[in-house]
Order: C-alpha cells, then structure tokens, then sequence
C-alpha cells in the first residue's frame, strides 16, 4: 500500500510539474496545458487519503514550476504558497473536495483545475 501511495504521489507531482498556470491565469504564448490524470469527480471517489496524496503532489507541483520555467515571481502562486503554509493536507484536500462537490456543473474538468481554482478561491477568502 505505501509503494502504491508513493506512486500516486510521484504520478501526480511530475503531472502537476508540468502545471505551472491555468485557468485563471492567462498561458503564455505557445504553452501548451495538457489534460490531467483525473476528473474532478474521479477524485470525489478518492478515499480520503489519495485526495490528501493528490493535493500534496498539485501543490508540490506548482512550488517545482520556476524550475521547469514556470514564473517565480507569479502573483497567484506566491500569494497561494503563503496561504497554504501551515496547513494540512487533510485541509487542503477538504477545500478542494468542498469546491468540487459545490459545482457539480465542473465535474467533468480536470481535477488540477479544479483544485487550482478551490486554492485561489480558498486563499482570497482567507
């Protein structure tokens, strides 16, 4: 079990690598955001400790985007990274499951941007 959760992990940490921006932020020029792993209501049927794996990896994700040449300096993502500091993961996973279960209508996209707009949403609230 913890060689599959260490797999989840990393699946979703290299996925979320390759995420450095989306929705709400506009893509630069010739980037390409590719589609995820998960549909939002794929991560619904989650148990409670994939979710908590998942966040960690989409949040691990954005904080490797400046290597992989995401913006250091991106407003959103800093702005995020301080929200989140101090939190659990079983937080985290609980504002994403919220977010998600509150907009039935969004589903069928991609759980990262689900997740990423849960964050940005929770941490302007906060």
């Amino acid at each position: 079990m913890k060689n599959t959760t260490l797999s989840f992990l990393a699946l979703i940490a290299a996925s979320s690598i390759l995420y450095a921006r989306q929705k709400d932020a506009p893509a630069a020029k010739g980037v390409t955001i590719h589609n995820g792993f998960l549909k939002a209501q794929d991560y619904l049927s989650l148990s409670s400790e994939n979710q908590r794996v998942y966040v960690m990896g989409l949040l691990d994700g954005w904080y490797m985007a400046p290597s992989f040449g995401g913006p250091e300096n991106y407003k959103l993502l800093m702005e995020t990274e301080k929200c989140v500091e101090g939190m659990r993961p079983t937080q985290v996973a609980a504002i994403v499951e919220k977010h998600i279960r509150e907009h039935p209508e969004r589903w069928d996209w991609d759980a990262k941007d689900m997740g990423y707009n849960a964050m940005i949403d929770a941490c302007r609230n906060r």
